[in-house]
């Protein structure tokens, strides 16, 4: 089994021994649509938070989420990444469980919640090259959810609780907001 590492001193993000731990994901009667963007229902809270696309290279907004939802699990150092098998573009994807989501067969991934911000680069690339958000990413403990559907380019969504969504606004000023799971959002930015 492959693994790869990331500069700093930070834990490697490696395939997952099974896809037994996406199975929650998997619910019957959950739209893949909702999945993708909202990760599963039953959250006590989602929020909405907004890529902040005036930075230079990559987009500190989903860094900075996943590095304040590491405080809301008791499994920070165990957390898994679903990621699109097709998000390397021309690379062929490594080798890892795949998660059955219709339409967008994942590859799943595990590694400290955060180290996989950087997940797709690490298992594409072996290095944490390049700003391809991972898809699906939440803790062993399932506290959470962090959705980015494979086209999102306004907002990604997280699935938390009350606790967690009030430190995603401190952490985020004016870049978050709250939603019913499912809710219309917009997917692209406006040209105009």
């Amino acid at each position: 089994m492959a693994m790869w590492g990331q500069t700093g001193g930070m834990t490697e993000v490696r395939p997952a021994a099974t896809p037994d731990a996406a199975r929650w994901l998997l619910r019957p009667g959950c739209d893949w649509w909702d999945l993708v963007r909202y990760g599963p229902p039953g959250f006590d809270v989602y929020v909405r938070i907004a890529f902040a696309h005036e930075a230079a290279g990559e987009d500190p907004a989903l860094r900075l989420a996943l590095t304040t939802l590491a405080s809301y699990t008791t499994t920070p150092t165990m957390a898994y990444a679903a990621i699109w098998e097709g998000c390397g573009g021309a690379d062929p994807p490594p080798e890892a469980p795949r998660v059955p989501i219709p339409h967008r067969t994942m590859l799943l991934f595990t590694g400290p919640v955060g180290v996989l911000r950087d997940a797709p680069a690490l298992a594409w690339h072996g290095s944490a090259r390049g700003y391809q958000e991972p898809h699906l990413v939440w803790p062993e403990d399932q506290a959470w959810c962090l959705a980015c559907e494979v086209d999102e380019e306004v907002e990604f969504t997280v699935g938390c609780s009350v606790d967690a969504s009030r430190a995603l606004d401190k952490a985020l000023p004016g870049a978050v907001r709250r939603v019913h799971y499912g809710d219309p959002a917009p997917l692209y930015r406006d040209p105009a």
